[in-house]
């Protein structure tokens, strides 16, 4: 055995094959093993003494001798492989020697060809041969993708269309501005100089905060109306609740289209120490100079002087006239002796709502009655609550009353059709948050100290205004309709004139007939599957969700809690739903 395996590695690789080839599809007959060894035999020793290959055929590339320890040998050099077996030879054995050697050639060269072939498939595709070592990477040119493969030239890009900012109107909050920021730095020194309290009492003042936040809330049951008129509670709230609401109002005010002329009357509701006007006085330095008289009312006389005293401290620190103050003693509903240009209201409802047996429908109604009574031919109403869903249902309550008495709304709804953020049970309510990183360092220090701290603050509210009696809807895109009579030669002369501004009225018209869709943005970024995200919104088409991915993602994290948008206008009959709210989803793109 291992002289038959000794003879067949010592022959070249193509020998093996056509020999087994020759054998598979001629078998000799009355042959045996032994015959074909013995053939085998002297064919390799005949080749042997002739040195080589025949004339014409390349010599065998040379093969490697495993019995002599790996060393490199030539096909063709003499050899001893071993005892030789002596069998009939074929009468024509130089002719098959011949056609064996040009078929083992034919062979080895399509083997090279087949490697060649492959070796160029290889390169192309990245792969590499099974048992082989890997290829070394290509390396990358500038501009060819993630996979080290060049673009091929002339191919288009097929980058992403960068994403265009969607056009912004008044946003609900603004940035104050630095004598804002000034002045509520410095509210509790004017606080501290019409309320003063000794170090004893500043060191009990956190405490005095959290127990007043209990009667507020989870306590409110057990409060007692006039709690305003008890030095300790006043302070506290002045100190704390009274520099948030500034706080809060002054960034609503900035961005606000709120107006008074000159002369003009307002009346605060439930004005407590006069936080609405003072915050009106902090955020618009345009009003300072003008003559404008506010009623002052609410139950409590003693925050009622508090608050007046406050603002005339605060007057003088701006160098400006005050403006009258007249205070009332009285609530909502109390009669005045005019009528005013402005119905205001801050944090007073959700005092009388919470406790009331009667449906919030009902009240709604109730007080929208009232502050319509006080409001003159073209006054404006504005009633601000604390962000929660009870303050966020009223809201929505007040603002379908005051469409119905006549209001049209001016913020923060960019349309006056059905409430879609109606804040009923277990579903959204309307109200706006911002961070309150801004807000002055000592009032965040005092929060912490109360345990009471605030990263946002939030609040829900309405501005409308009435509609003069003679007032209608007038489109400035409206265009005579054609009435089938056909046109005499004037017409035609008139027509021939005016063919300059044809183009910019016919875009003018196709304008209208495609609007855009203005979107109040109300909600938190939500994340979204397939890395997008979402923001829901109020427009006139009902509750939408706009949403995007990659820079529309970035676009709709970076937007703030208020803002006015606008988007192309969907088609409600094929418009995509969200499944969780139904709300019209709006992709950007």
């Amino acid at each position: 055995m291992d002289r038959k395996k000794d003879e067949s590695e010592g022959k070249p690789f193509y020998e093996n094959i056509v020999l087994k080839r020759n054998r598979a599809s001629k078998p000799a007959k009355g042959r045996d093993d032994k015959g074909s060894h013995a053939e085998k035999g002297a064919r390799d020793e005949k080749g042997s003494r002739e040195g080589g290959a025949p004339r014409g055929h390349a010599s065998p590339r040379p093969v490697l001798d495993r019995s002599s320890g790996g060393a490199r040998r030539d096909a063709g050099a003499q050899h001893n492989p071993g005892p030789r077996r002596i069998g009939k030879a074929p009468r024509t054995q130089g002719a098959r020697h011949d056609e064996r050697t040009q078929r083992a050639a034919s062979a080895a060269q399509g083997e090279r060809k087949a490697r060649g072939e492959k070796d160029a498939h290889d390169a192309v595709h990245g792969t590499t041969p099974r048992g082989s070592a890997p290829r070394a990477a290509a390396p990358r040119r500038e501009n060819s993708p993630a996979g080290g493969i060049a673009r091929r030239e002339g191919r288009p890009r097929t980058d992403r269309k960068p994403f265009s900012p969607l056009r912004e109107f008044d946003p609900v909050f603004k940035q104050v501005s630095p004598e804002t920021r000034a002045l509520l730095d410095a509210f509790p020194e004017i606080a501290q100089a019409v309320l003063p309290l000794d170090s004893k009492k500043i060191q009990q003042l956190p405490s005095d905060i959290r127990e007043l936040s209990h009667e507020l809330t989870d306590e409110r049951g057990e409060r007692r109306v006039g709690y305003m008129n008890e030095p300790a509670v006043l302070s506290a709230y002045v100190r704390y609740y009274m520099w948030w609401n500034l706080v809060r109002l002054t960034r609503v005010f900035s961005a606000l289209p709120l107006d008074l002329a000159d002369g003009s009357a307002a009346v605060d509701l439930g004005s407590g120490p006069l936080t609405l006007p003072i915050a009106l006085w902090m955020a618009r330095p345009d009003l300072r100079d003008r003559k404008i008289t506010w009623y002052c009312v609410d139950i409590s006389q003693g925050a009622l002087a508090a608050g007046e005293e406050i603002f005339l401290s605060l007057a003088a620190r701006t160098g400006n006239e005050p403006w009258q103050i007249v205070r009332v003693k009285g609530e909502c509903g109390v009669s005045l002796r005019r009528q005013v240009s402005l119905v205001a209201s801050a944090n007073m409802f959700n005092e009388l709502f919470w406790d009331n047996p009667q449906p919030l429908e009902a009240q709604a109604k109730h007080h929208a009655s009232d502050l319509a009574s006080y409001a003159e031919r073209d006054a404006s109403v504005l009633i601000i609550e604390p962000g929660v869903p009870r303050a966020g249902r009223f809201i929505s309550l007040m603002r379908d009353a005051l469409i119905r008495l006549g209001f049209s709304i001016q913020a923060p709804c960019p349309h006056e059709g059905v409430c879609p953020f109606p804040g009923l049970r277990y579903g959204k309510w309307c109200h706006f948050v911002f961070d309150t990183a801004d807000a002055p360092a000592k009032l965040q220090k005092l929060s912490e100290d109360a345990n009471l701290v605030k990263d946002r603050a939030a609040l829900s509210f309405v501005f409308a205004q009435r509609r003069k009696a003679d007032e209608e809807p007038v489109s400035d895109s409206a265009e005579p309709i054609s009435s089938g009579v056909p046109e005499t030669e004037g017409a035609v002369s008139t027509k021939a004139a005016s063919s300059a501004e044809a183009p910019v009225s016919m875009l003018s018209r196709m304008s209208g007939l495609f609007p855009d869709l203005r979107v109040r943005i109300t909600s938190d970024p939500i994340k979204l599957p397939d890395y997008y995200t979402g923001r829901y919104g109020c427009s006139e088409v009902g509750m939408v969700l706009l949403t995007g991915t990659y820079q529309a993602a970035d676009y709709l994290k970076e937007c703030h809690s208020g803002s006015l948008v606008e988007v192309p206008m969907p088609d409600r009959k094929k418009a995509e739903r969200d499944p969780k709210t139904d709300a019209i989803v709006i992709r950007l793109k």
